[in-house]
């Protein structure tokens, strides 16, 4: 039986008509979670805001993002913020500003000096780049090479060569009588997080760690380097942070509560994530120094980087001064949130998340996606203008301070966390939104289908194709930052799994809100460097800022979607299938009667789930079809037209409810903030499936992968009862 659509209240107001409006639509062209006629309406608000998001737009908001560094708590960050804010109120966006007094890291003095056999001055500022104005800056902050949160240090010690810094490689080290022991270790950049080469590094008594861009990695090894090519020219290094945020992130000195004025916080040297070893970071220029001078034997060819002379492991005729000054100090930082509330359901929440701050301009890393979000702010006041209302709350938040441990969002996400667990329907994160013209995205499973279906409505601006075409014909690939990494690809697209590195990751392995992120790829070499900068981003990486424009276009459209959707566009069918293939992933690592008493038996209850999931996915597909669902045969269509709003909202109320499922209160062991049972970080931003489980099992530990095994089959249990009609989706 069909269903009025009416009778559920949509309200949404009639939208002026633009070319290219239908008026009615097949089943195949509805996306999932609307009714043909609920989305003749919706359909035309989406036109008019896909036609809004304007290239020229996006340039002018980076220019002015970019025009100086912003560190955040720093005098540049508070003006960015600021900037935020009043685009946000002059979209009509409500913007509020809070403040959250947390521990930050700042550098007073550097000095890195090669002074065995000779003596080389090291840890110069990165050299400019002709034509590029930027790069000749004066602010302190930018010239120094500091990784946030080392300690101060006044140091010399022979210097060891370790590659990437893993536990691997220092067994190598062991293997070949190289002792590391109260010694200098120089290891470079990537296969890992430097918070994670830091924490392997005091595990083995290091006195420190130099880590240092090789140009085989993002230099010249790559390509062309700035200004003639997207990668990191030999001057250039890598800020960033070096805390141990995969333990817990936010506020160091409150773990797992909000940085409110009044809250407790505990002393630094009790804070389970501040590094113990000092750690600093030099360009590939400065570490050829002290390369070329190692002596001991030759390096295996895995180890060998892209400097021309042969690298060995040193230990001995090399020796570096190390003398670090850096200052720990409570400091305010501001996160901007605007919000547009929901006409039906004004207290679930759509939440776009993106940070502002960055550690020197940031044009890629963060500006390009707080570009996309003042564009996506822009379009959307325009709606609100011209008469839009969303059923649900859209929410935009800007973070500070993701730079240094996730800390704005850690802590708002913390403060909000009732709220978050009981109203949020999704976090839509874009950090970088462009760094070139491939489409990634890391997600949730339950995501994928709306993610899908948006990527079909937005057109690619190189090709003229939908995003999706282009999309689909990509392998699955991680990106410079590590955390977008596919996994086994199952469907039509690769798809990432949700480690960590961005501001998702209170939404999700926190809170257990449904949560993406995504950006258009492309190589990019001068990560946390001054050279990512407008001009990179001009000359290089979007030249005419279109994939800005269709990020805004495709944010935007995800926004309005799971904002106004009849039922609430989440998947939990392929979500059970990706699980599945998680656990028999475990076949390799288990011992074999382990897995045939404790895993199997998991892998059964997906199947229960994923048949729970399958109905529930039956219902949207009928709503797709039927203005509003069919009825059972015993029901009426008076009936059915009464009891759609609560039919809705239960069905809702179950679909939002799901993901929490997997929240385990007591967290994973070793790492309680972490409650998400199924993902979770590792120390190297990638992701960890079935972490609890997982890592009990590579410990060997068959009396805690047991126990875990237990409370994730109860996870499972209780997502296919939350999935079950009748259930209550009250949270």
């Amino acid at each position: 039986m069909t269903v009025i659509l009416l009778a559920m209240g949509v309200h949404l107001s009639s939208p002026p008509r633009h070319a290219g409006s239908q008026s009615s639509r097949s089943a195949e062209q509805v996306p999932l979670g609307f009714s043909p006629q609920s989305y003749r309406d919706a359909s035309r608000w989406e036109q008019r805001f896909l036609e809004l998001p304007d290239a020229a737009r996006c340039d002018r908001y980076l220019r002015r993002l970019t025009a100086r560094p912003h560190v955040a708590g720093t005098a540049g960050d508070r003006h960015v913020s600021k900037l935020i804010y009043d685009e946000f109120r002059r979209d009509g966006l409500n913007p509020r500003i809070v403040e959250y007094r947390v521990l930050l890291s700042y550098p007073k003095r550097i000095a890195v000096e090669l002074v065995a056999p000779v003596q080389v001055a090291l840890a110069n500022p990165e050299p400019p780049i002709p034509g590029d104005k930027d790069t000749r800056v004066r602010d302190p902050l930018a010239r120094m090479p500091w990784n946030a949160y080392s300690p101060s240090a006044d140091l010399t010690a022979p210097v060891v060569y370790a590659n990437y810094g893993n536990a691997e490689d220092y067994e190598h080290l062991a293997r070949l009588g190289i002792e590391v022991k109260g010694r200098l270790v120089l290891v470079r950049y990537f296969h890992g997080y430097r918070g994670g080469k830091s924490l392997e590094a005091e595990k083995r008594g290091v006195a420190g760690l130099i880590i240092y861009s090789d140009p085989a990695d993002d230099g010249a090894g790559q390509g062309r380097t700035y200004p003639n090519g997207p990668w990191g020219p030999l001057g250039h290094f890598q800020r960033g942070s070096v805390v141990y945020d995969f333990l817990v992130p936010g506020d160091p000195l409150t773990p797992g509560w909000a940085s409110t004025p009044d809250a407790r916080r505990i002393p630094q040297s009790q804070s389970r994530i501040l590094p113990k070893i000092p750690m600093v970071p030099l360009s590939g220029a400065d570490a050829a120094e002290i390369l070329k001078r190692l002596d001991g034997p030759e390096v295996p060819k895995s180890w060998q980087g892209g400097m021309p002379f042969a690298y060995h492991v040193g230990g001995g005729a090399a020796k570096v001064h190390l003398a670090l000054q850096m200052e720990n100090r409570v400091t305010p930082i501001w996160d901007v949130i605007g919000t547009i509330t929901g006409r039906e359901e004004p207290d679930r929440l759509v939440v776009l998340s993106n940070h502002h701050d960055a550690w020197v301009y940031g044009a890629v890393d963060p500006a390009s996606g707080t570009a996309s979000m003042l564009e996506t702010a822009h379009a959307l006041g325009q709606l609100l203008r011209e008469g839009f209302r969303p059923r649900r709350t859209i929410l935009l938040g800007s973070w500070d301070a993701e730079e240094y441990t996730l800390t704005g969002s850690t802590e708002w996400g913390e403060q909000e966390e009732v709220n978050l667990r009981k109203h949020a329907v999704v976090c839509l994160n874009v950090d970088a939104a462009a760094s070139g013209q491939d489409f990634s995205v890391s997600a949730v499973p339950a995501l994928l289908p709306a993610i899908i279906e948006a990527t079909q409505a937005v057109t690619d601006p190189a090709t003229g194709r939908s995003v999706f075409a282009r999309w689909s014909e990509r392998p699955a690939t991680g990106n410079i930052r590590s955390y977008a990494v596919s996994g086994a690809r199952r469907g039509p697209v690769p798809f990432g799994v949700l480690g960590g590195g961005s501001d998702f990751m209170v939404f999700l392995q926190h809170d257990g809100v449904p949560s993406l992120d995504m950006l258009f790829d492309g190589p990019y070499g001068v990560y946390h460097s001054i050279y990512d900068d407008y001009e990179w981003m001009a000359r290089i990486g979007d030249p005419g800022f279109r994939y800005h424009a269709a990020m805004s276009r495709l944010w935007g459209l995800l926004a309005l979607r799971y904002s106004s959707a009849d039922l609430l566009p989440l998947d939990y069918s392929i979500y059970a299938t990706e699980v599945t293939a998680y656990l028999e992933s475990l076949e390799k690592l288990a011992p074999a009667d382990f897995y045939a008493n404790a895993v199997r038996p998991l892998v059964e209850k997906c199947a229960a789930w994923k048949a729970e999931a399958d109905r529930m996915n039956a219902q949207l597909e009928t709503w797709r079809r039927g203005e509003g669902g069919e009825a059972a045969p015993s029901e009426s269509r008076a009936q059915t037209a009464s009891a759609r709003p609560e039919r809705a909202g239960e069905i809702n109320g179950r679909l939002m409810s799901a993901e929490r499922a997997f929240l385990e209160e007591e967290g994973i062991p070793g790492r309680p903030w972490f409650r998400h049972l199924i993902y979770a970080p590792l120390p190297s931003y990638e992701a960890e499936t079935l972490p609890g489980l997982r890592e009990a099992l590579e410990a060997k530990d068959l009396s805690r992968a047991r126990e875990q095994a237990r409370r994730l089959g109860q996870a499972i249990e209780r997502m296919a009862h939350t999935l079950r009609p009748g259930v209550s989706g009250k949270n």
